[in-house]
């Protein structure tokens, strides 16, 4: 089961002079309106990193490699966020299978 999200990029500005968390956002937050394209106005869920990794855990499944990213999942043309540069997580992926499984390739 690979896993590819976004956690943390909708909580930084579009700013190009540096990184910051917007003002209408927060990381334990549990939803926000997603304002950009293609979502225009839907209201999004949030869960912290520790909620998704403690979700896989505490299913059938075995975790078997976290890693973060400083790219963005997705990044609109023309925008240059300060938050892009590589100080800060912005994606994260995750794969798991079930428990005694066997890893296919």
């Amino acid at each position: 089961m690979p896993l590819r999200g976004r956690r943390a990029a909708p909580l930084w500005t579009w700013d190009e002079d540096e990184p910051r968390i917007r003002p209408d956002r927060g990381y334990f937050e549990r939803s926000h309106v997603n304002d950009s394209f293609p979502a225009r106005g839907a209201v999004e869920s949030q869960a912290t990193f520790a909620e998704i990794i403690n979700a896989v855990l505490a299913t059938d499944l075995e975790l078997r490699h976290v890693a973060e990213y400083a790219e963005p999942f997705w990044r609109p043309g023309g925008v240059t966020a300060a938050a892009w540069q590589g100080q800060l997580p912005n994606a994260f992926a995750l794969v798991a299978q079930r428990r005694g499984a066997s890893a296919r390739l």
